[in-house]
């Protein structure tokens, strides 16, 4: 599993026997496999500043930050919907709920609503948890469980058939933030933690809200906690993405940089979500270093995803180490917990066979095991996500949905590989119709291991032929970029990280006067192709739904210093003819247009597809698709 290892214990110990120490470095070593070629390096993190004044246990321990009080997302729905009425847990669902996570070592849980989904009884789920919580306090004076209470924030028009205002709350958030208080009033001794909002402020969530929004109901709630001694050491905070606390999301440079700013001011720390899993899909950088590099590629399918874990877990910590930067740079009194991360173990969405192969159990207690040795040694909570799996979320008709599968014990009952240490602890307590707790894959590694699926193989690049120019092999060449006029209205170009294949989508009837066009390039930099006699690629049209097939003219060529152009026409009698089907094309320097002037030695755009209306007077009636692949320049 991980190698790396957290310097500096004992400097760790006495950073945080002082407030703010911000000038004190926590190491993360980088993976230690020398078979790695991520070119990961350590990374750097301040240590974690320890506030005066916190969240207590009924002992009058600190709460987040102390290993002896794991924490976890929680979420009680055990149907394929969420919705009031009979499949809103009740109150003995939950106690059972928490019996298995205190026989777990579980100590701490985050929920994320507090007045929404009513039951029969005419309590929301988060108020039959609390009473849950409550009942089991008072059966046993011992019993300890507390809560990381979540308001649910959203924008005017959320969830409707009208478009959302980020810049105005949903009515509904204050009815949340009355409950939440109210809540927090009566079980002072169980509600640790206020969270205003979850993921709220991340511009790609379609009920996101500007910092200001949560600002107003953070200082609020500031307020309000300091009038009643009971609950002025509960902690405000506000859950989100890393791009929001590194300052890089939209919101917080879109006129919003001030607001974010005074938020983390106003929090008592900040909640941070991370998830390298969904990287592995949606972010291109990682999902490129997810995949097995060439020199892994002969390792047995366990050490490829030991590797690849490994640079997970670093990629994870860039991610910490981005938003501590920002936050201290606001206010390094600030701790930061993690507030949300977690690994599936089952996905159909992407993550799974055939995408990015990440799901799986085996994936999930590596990273589990890696965060929370991070977590304990650095001085973070952290509310791994989730407890249970929960089959109403993500794709409720696809039951192999990645968000359902995130939990620790699934649906029917299986403790997963993460926490299978923990089974004979369960032995005796049973969730709803499951009368008994069991190991998945009977508790029998090898099994699990026939099962796991190393990430994709990187593409091995094949070194070019003598007196060869790859403009477009994997990857476009070195310092160049894909581009497309006016970029995405008359043209959108791009490469597919999986198949090196280059795309241009032409839309005419949204062209200017000098039309459409895409190409490979960088005009600031020239590349010198003294020397070639030919351009070679591979080129289709796409005939389908959404485009047809580009049978007009158009231009292919290149591109030099001093505006000058080299052209070929295709789809015009010259014998250049698109099809659906790939076809490699071989172009002689003598075939383009004023080849005899091309200055080979100062090329900024070795591949250029277009139409130029001022030269053509032509105008393509459709939008129209055409890959291109494999291009080079030869001797």
């Amino acid at each position: 599993m991980r190698t790396q290892i957290l310097k500096s214990t004992l400097l760790i110990s006495s950073a945080l026997a002082m407030f703010g120490c911000g000038e004190e470095q926590l190491t993360v070593e980088a993976p230690q496999n020398p078979t790695s070629g991520t070119g990961n390096t350590d990374v750097e993190l301040v240590a974690q500043p320890l506030p005066t004044r916190f969240p207590t246990a009924d002992n009058g321990d600190a709460l987040l930050g102390n290993a002896d009080y794991p924490a976890i997302s929680y979420g009680a729905w055990r149907s394929t919907v969420r919705a009031d009425g009979a499949d809103v847990p009740s109150v003995d669902m939950q106690k059972e709920d928490m019996q298995i996570l205190a026989a777990m070592g579980i100590k701490m849980i985050r929920t994320y609503n507090t007045q929404g989904f009513i039951g029969l009884d005419g309590k929301s789920n988060t108020e039959n948890l609390l009473q849950a919580i409550a009942e089991l306090k008072q059966d046993d004076p011992s019993f300890e469980m507390y809560v990381m209470l979540g308001v649910w924030i959203d924008a005017l028009n959320s969830f409707s058939d009208q478009t959302p205002d980020p810049f105005q709350n949903n009515p509904s958030n204050f009815d949340e933030m009355d409950m939440a208080k109210q809540l927090a009033s009566e079980y002072p001794d169980i509600v640790k933690v206020i969270a205003v909002g979850n993921e709220a402020m991340v511009e790609w969530a379609p009920y996101h809200v500007v910092p200001g929004i949560i600002l107003e109901h953070v200082e609020d709630l500031q307020t309000w906690k300091q009038l009643d001694l009971a609950t002025q050491d509960i902690w405000i905070t506000s859950s989100d993405n890393h791009a929001v606390w590194a300052g890089d999301d939209a919101n917080g440079n879109n006129g919003e940089q001030a607001d974010l700013k005074a938020l983390i001011e106003a929090v008592d720390y900040i909640s941070l979500h991370t998830y390298a899993m969904h990287d592995t899909h949606y972010h291109p950088a990682f999902s490129e270093e997810w995949k097995v590099p060439e020199s892994e590629q002969d390792l047995t399918t366990q050490e490829q995803v030991d590797s690849a874990m490994e640079r997970a877990y670093q990629h994870t910590l860039s991610q910490f180490k981005a938003a501590q930067v920002f936050v201290n740079s606001v206010d390094a009194t600030k701790p930061i917990h993690i507030g949300e991360t977690g690994w599936t173990t089952v996905s159909t969405d992407g993550m799974g066979e055939g995408g990015t192969q990440a799901a799986g159990e085996y994936q999930q207690k590596s990273f589990y095991d890696d965060m929370r040795e991070f977590s304990n040694d650095f001085g973070a909570s952290l509310f791994f996500f989730q407890a249970f799996d929960e089959p109403w979320k993500g794709d409720n008709a696809n039951p192999s949905h990645s968000e359902q599968h995130f939990g620790l014990i699934d649906i029917t009952g299986n403790v997963k590989y993460v926490a299978w240490d923990k089974v004979d602890a369960l032995t005796g307590l049973s969730r709803g119709t499951v009368q008994t707790l069991n190991a998945s894959y009977s508790g029998d590694l090898p099994t699990l291991l026939d099962d796991l699926l190393p990430p994709p193989y990187a593409p091995i690049a094949t070194p070019p032929a003598e007196g060869e120019f790859v403009v477009l092999g994997s990857t476009a060449y070195a310092n160049s970029v894909v581009y497309g006029w006016d970029n995405p209205l008359t043209a959108w170009a791009g490469v597919n990280a999986d198949t090196g294949v280059m795309t241009v989508v032409t839309d005419p009837a949204m062209a200017k006067d000098w039309g459409w066009g895409a190409g490979i390039g960088n005009g600031e930099s020239p590349v010198n192709l003294s020397g070639s006699q030919t351009m070679t690629f591979e080129i289709r049209g796409i005939d389908n739904a959404d485009s047809a097939l580009a049978t007009f003219p158009f231009y292919l060529g290149f591109e030099t210093t001093a505006g000058r152009d080299h052209w070929v026409r295709f789809n015009a009698g010259q014998g250049y003819v698109i099809t659906s089907d790939w076809q490699t094309i071989s172009i002689p320097l003598s075939q383009f247009s004023q080849y005899e002037n091309a200055d080979l030695s100062a090329v900024t755009s070795p591949f250029t597809i277009a139409d130029k209306y001022a030269i053509s007077g032509g105008s393509a009636p459709l939008k129209s698709n055409i890959e291109v692949r494999n291009i080079s320049w030869l001797e």
